[in-house]
């Protein structure tokens, strides 16, 4: 490995991911995180945040696919969508892959993503343009807490529960979203790693029941995310998410009805822990 430069994050004390640099591509320090770009050979490009990977070119599907189109495919009427994060426009491009969506609100705290991502990573941002859509630069917990519009789902694409983004996890976040969602709402969330962070799951379990009549957990693969084995958890009043209510838009990698329901289908060791 003698002469190349490597990227290495750390995903516990003893274990991690290496990724060589091919090339940087942009950097920037913003009010709130540290912004890096680079190309690798086999992910393509690669967006990291304080040093955490958030996305790669290469398997930023099975992430926002698996975030999406669960909650729009079940959800009886999703006309009005909110993102809470995803400032690279990767969820905001799976929302409106379906015509019933009329319009898109992403808030997004960080404008430099959002700018590095239609700068450098088009393939994800490419909806940004998209006329059904509204980016808000702002606090996404103060967004929900005064927010008059209604919304049928939303998308918590947030980063890790620490820092700015831990408030996104919090019970009053979630209390603010509820208020917010029709009858039939639904909201989707990113919950971290089921082989790490299984203490944490139970946590939002715990948080999301006592609001919501119907939680529950999926699981897809990230292959740069800690443990690849990646969470999202699925809250609604009314909604029953193995009751889809349309077929998924086409062209998707990843998502399509049999994975949907395979997704919810959980693995014995993290049913036990959260069903016992």
């Amino acid at each position: 490995m003698a002469g190349r430069n490597w990227f290495n994050e750390l995903h516990t004390p003893s274990s991690g991911i290496l990724l060589e640099i091919g090339r940087p591509i942009a950097y920037r320090k913003s009010p709130y995180q540290e912004i890096w770009i680079f190309h690798n050979p086999l992910f393509g490009k690669v967006l990291v945040l304080d040093g955490c990977v958030m996305t790669t070119e290469k398997d930023e599907f099975f992430y926002h696919e698996m975030l999406a189109h669960p909650a729009l495919t079940t959800h009886p009427k999703p006309e009005r969508v909110l993102i809470i994060g995803g400032g690279d426009g990767g969820t905001l491009r799976e929302v409106l892959r379906y015509h019933e969506v009329k319009k898109a609100t992403l808030v997004e705290l960080d404008r430099e993503v959002v700018d590095l991502a239609k700068q450098h990573l088009p393939s994800l941002s490419e909806s940004f343009s998209d006329p059904r859509s509204e980016v808000v630069i702002g606090d996404g917990a103060k967004f929900v807490k005064t927010a008059e519009n209604g919304y049928d789902v939303v998308l918590i694409d947030s980063t890790d529960p620490v820092g700015p983004a831990e408030i996104l996890f919090s019970e009053g976040f979630y209390r603010d979203i509820k208020s917010l969602l029709g009858k039939d709402g639904v909201l989707a969330l990113q919950c971290e790693s089921p082989f790490l962070h299984m203490d944490f799951i139970k946590s939002q379990k715990k948080i999301l029941s006592s609001i919501f009549g119907k939680v529950n957990f999926y699981n897809t693969v990230v292959p740069t995310y800690p443990g690849s084995l990646w969470s999202f958890a699925f809250a609604s009043d009314t909604v029953d998410p193995l009751e889809l209510k349309r077929k998924p838009p086409e062209g998707l990698r990843y998502y399509d009805e049999r994975v949907h329901r395979a997704a919810f289908t959980l693995p014995p060791f993290m049913r036990d822990e959260l069903e016992g």
